[in-house]
This record gives structure tokens, sequence and C-alpha cells, in this order.
């Protein structure tokens, strides 16, 4: 009778926890119980400075699932105050965890930590109530493994944004709307000496807005300036843009410097445009609407190109399909070339052997693919092309 009424617990445990996961319900079951080691002194601001330090040590009962079987652990982090039922938390697994997911300890550093609450949705750079759970799963199978959760822990931090530092170029007069204005990005977090972005100008005159450092505009400060040298004076004077069109817009916080540069045509140039590298490349079409640049174009397989933005000189060539060969084209000056990095996304990169993007196919075939290419440069610091290969 004993074995029956232990079997009938445990049956109805399992069917209650189930439920619960599925309903996003994070009640502590069986005293599985987190505590944090109290001789680890937690920071309470993060800095890059502190990275490689230790945020928290954590540690935490067995679960009692009513069997021997051992759980699997992860860590999970909630937003305190935008997340008060625990409904969306960002599951997280420390190295030890990886190396033994039935650990009952756990430690993490200050950049883990850092990292986490980024994801966020509504991570801000004051102060934030954070609750980090455990999470126990027993069954790796999608069919209702047995879930249990800890009770939560509460920290008060403030974290640093991971986030690319922004600069809006705004045309006097939509100043009230500075968030929605064409953006400049530096290269990583931290950094002020390296900020661009491509967008349209129209004839106007223009300054420079600097978000706080989680990228809010509000009452963001107006930089103005002239002959190149950016000007942090309230009273400094706006950027005169006189012609209409596509410029790449730089700016250098450290040394206060800008720089515009207008270009008529992106263009795809290399050995995979023809048998000999030329000046005149392949130019693209601009897709207003869509804010991409896009041509058909056929390449030689096992070859590679990059994109080049030019001004032109003249009224634009562009050779008619079938290729090869290409006509000559139009006397261009280069503005800017775009080089692949990873995942489609593209970064300037103005040497020849670096950054390519190869062809699909073997060069030693000789034969060429016809290819539709669109260019997105609208999204500073995120540059991406897609290609995909016409019948």
């Amino acid at each position: 009778m004993k074995n029956i009424i232990k079997t009938i617990f445990f049956a109805f445990l399992i069917i209650t926890i189930s439920s619960c996961e599925n309903d996003k319900v994070t009640a502590v079951a069986n005293g599985f119980e987190l505590r944090k080691d109290s001789s680890v002194s937690t920071p309470t601001i993060l800095t890059e400075s502190l990275n490689t330090s230790t945020f928290t040590k954590l540690e935490w009962d067995k679960s009692n699932n009513g069997v021997t079987t051992a759980s699997n652990y992860k860590l999970v982090i909630f937003d305190h105050d935008n997340d008060p039922n625990l409904e969306d938390g960002i599951e997280y697994v420390t190295s030890n965890l990886i190396e033994n997911p039935s650990s009952l300890n756990s430690t993490i550093n200050v950049k883990e930590f850092n990292d986490l609450i980024n994801l966020l949705p509504k991570f801000k750079c004051s102060q934030m109530k954070i609750d980090i759970r455990i999470k126990s799963t027993l069954g790796l199978g999608d069919v209702n493994p047995l879930v249990q959760y800890s009770n939560p822990i509460t920290y008060s931090v403030t974290g640093y944004p991971k986030s690319l530092p922004l600069l809006a170029f705004v045309k006097d007069g939509n100043s009230t709307n500075v968030s929605t204005e064409p953006k400049l990005a530096a290269s990583a977090a931290g950094v002020n000496t390296n900020y661009e972005g491509y967008m349209f100008l129209q004839p106007g005159s223009y300054k420079f807005y600097k978000p706080d450092a989680c990228g809010d505009f509000t009452g963001a400060p107006a930089y103005g300036g002239a002959t190149g040298t950016i000007n942090t004076d309230a009273s400094a004077p706006s950027i005169v843009v006189t012609t209409a069109g596509h410029y790449i817009v730089k700016a250098n916080l450290a040394l206060n410097t800008y720089s515009l540069s207008q270009f008529t045509t992106f263009g795809v140039f290399g050995l995979a445009t023809r048998a000999t590298l030329s000046g005149n490349q392949v130019p693209m079409d601009y897709d207003a609407p869509n804010k991409i640049w896009k041509l058909t174009v056929d390449l030689r397989k096992g070859y590679k190109f990059k994109f080049k933005s030019n001004l032109w000189t003249g009224a634009l060539v562009v050779p008619a399909l079938p290729n090869p060969p290409y006509a000559p084209g139009t006397a261009t000056s280069a503005v800017s070339i775009l080089g692949k990095i990873v995942d489609g996304q593209l970064e300037e990169n103005s040497v020849a052997a670096s950054g390519e993007i190869t062809v699909p196919g073997s060069a030693t075939d000789n034969t060429r693919q016809k290819y539709y290419i669109e260019l997105n440069v609208s999204n500073p610091r995120k540059y991406t092309y897609k290609m995909t290969a016409v019948n």
C-alpha cells in the first residue's frame, strides 16, 4: 500500500510540474533551494575592467524528481521589475555546467553576467534588479521533460552596454525626431573614434547628435562645425550640405573631426567580373523604397570581388547582359570599398588580397554564373549582401 501511495504521489508531482512548465508557473518545488556564496563581494557597478572578476558564486540543492536520475541544470536570469512573473528569462550554461550538467554549483564572472543582462529586452544603463534562478530539467526530449525552478536571488546592478555607440546626423528642423534620423555607428562598444554611416542627404544644414551610453537620444547634445572640425559648443554653426545625394559620413569624437564623402553608386569589381582588374566596376541600381543597391550580373566561378562606391564623373554605363565582355564604363573616383568578413557582414576593406567575396564554384572550369546581388548599407556597421543564382 505504501508503494502504491508513493507511486501515485510522484505521478501527481510529474503531472503538476509539467503543467506548470507549460503554463510558465514557476513555483519552487521539493525544497530546491538556491544560495549565493556570502564570501564573494558582488560588484554593483559593472565595468569592462572587471570583466574577469567573479560576479557571484552559486550553489543549490539537488532537485527531488522522485527518481535517482540526476537533473541537468542551467542558470536563468529575469528582469525583476519588467518581468515580475518570471516568464521571459534568458538561459545560460556556465563552463562548469557544460562539463558537468548535473553540478550543484557554479561561478559567473562580470563579463558573462553583463553579456546576459544586455540580452534583456528592456536593458538600461542605470541600476536594474536582476533575478537569478536555477532551472532543473530531467529528460532531454521535447515531450514533457520534468522541469523545476529554484527560488530566485535578486541582484541590484548597473551594467554597461554592448551595443555599438551611435551618432545621428540630423537636418535642422528635424531635431524633434532625432531617434529616426540617419545614424553613424562606431566599430565596437566603448569606441568613439571611428563612427561611420551611409545615408542619402538633402541640401540643408545638419548637426551631429550624441545619445547616452544606451542609445537614448532624449536631450542629446548637438555638435556643429565647419571645414571638417566638430565643435561641441552649443552655438556652433551647422554643417552645410549643398548637393543632394548618397554620402558616407564619418566622425571622430576623440579628435573632433568629421568628413562627408559623396558617391553616385556602388558597384561590383574584381577578377570575378572580368579577366583583368579595372577601376571601372559594374554599377548597381538603387532601390530607394527598400534602401538596397541591386544588380544582375555574370560572375566568373571561383573568382573574387568586392563592392566599391564611386563618385562617377559621367553618365552610368551598365553593360547589357549577357556578359562578357563589359563595356569600359565611365571614369570614376573611388570613395569606399566593402569586403566580406563573416556571415554576410561587410566592412570597409581596401586591401586587395583581404576580405574578398568568392563566387561559388571552381575557377579551373572557367565558367560563369549569372547572379542577382543585393547590397544593404542602410544599417550602420551592419552592412549585408545577398547573392541569388539566376537560371
